[in-house]
């Protein structure tokens, strides 16, 4: 099983300006959020690039107190160019969910397909200031192939990669401070991480006859629980209710898993 670079957690990029130079030699390279959209000999190039260490420098033999939960996906947690690791890793997540959609059908819906796709397109928007001009969404393919174990290990990396996105948009709501503009703009990316976040685990478990892996409680969910009160009385209530829905709605995906639930 090819390994799967993560940031350890406490290495997670915490501002948007530490991400920026990444996020523009990703671009400058066709490597940014568009070649979710792009054709499947493109998107297969991209993954093996981005996946090189001659594009993103790491360092390896870091360990998490979810050591058990990363040997089962093939995970390695890594430091390095935190901005690299951090957007190569949520790329090559999303590209191997592409792939195994494609290849093995998926009960996912179109909506919740959207949802899942928009995402890394929110975060490029606002790690480079960009305009939201919309996207382009393909639907899943139609694949007859039976790839059971891929679709679980590929949607549970989604998974986590998507929660760390989460706690880089919280880290920016606890950081703006008075700057309104930058925590509605924060909260609003977390918000679609975490909705996110729910369907990457919902195209985990979406296999024949499979039962749901158990979620074990992250560090990105420790730290959510730490500063969830924060973020309540930093953001507008209105922004806050559909951030607090947000995480009903994963913790809702596996109901048995003690997940963090706000708002309540």
């Amino acid at each position: 099983m090819e390994p799967f670079r993560l940031l350890h957690p406490d290495l997670v990029p915490q501002r948007r300006e530490s991400l920026q130079h990444a996020a523009s030699m990703l671009v400058q390279m066709g490597l940014d959020d568009t070649v979710l959209s792009a054709s499947p000999v493109h998107q297969r190039l991209a993954r093996v690039v981005l996946a090189s260490s001659g594009v993103i420098e790491w360092t390896p033999g870091y360990r998490t107190q979810e050591c058990d939960l990363d040997d089962r996906f093939g995970v390695v947690r890594v430091g390095g160019d935190r901005g690299g690791i951090f957007l190569s890793g949520v790329l090559i997540a999303y590209l191997d969910v592409l792939e195994n959609a494609a290849r093995m059908r998926t009960s996912i819906t179109e909506d919740s397909w959207r949802t899942l796709l928009w995402a890394p397109t929110a975060l490029f928007d606002h790690v480079l200031r960009r305009p939201q001009v919309g996207m382009t969404v393909m639907p899943p393919g139609c694949g007859t192939e039976s790839l059971p174990l891929e679709r679980i290990q590929a949607g549970q990396r989604l998974y986590l990669a998507l929660m760390q996105a989460v706690r880089f948009a919280v880290s920016g709501v606890v950081r703006a401070q008075d700057d309104r503009t930058l925590v509605e703009d924060c909260v609003t990316l977390a918000t679609a991480c975490l909705r996110a976040a729910a369907v990457a685990l919902a195209f985990a478990a979406d296999v024949p006859e499979g039962s749901p892996l158990p979620v074990v409680e992250t560090d990105e969910h420790r730290y959510l629980w730490q500063v969830v009160g924060e973020v309540r009385a930093a953001v507008p209530r209105a922004r806050f209710e559909q951030f607090s829905a947000a995480l009903r709605r994963l913790n809702d995906v596996y109901t048995a898993c003690p997940l963090l639930v706000a708002g309540g």
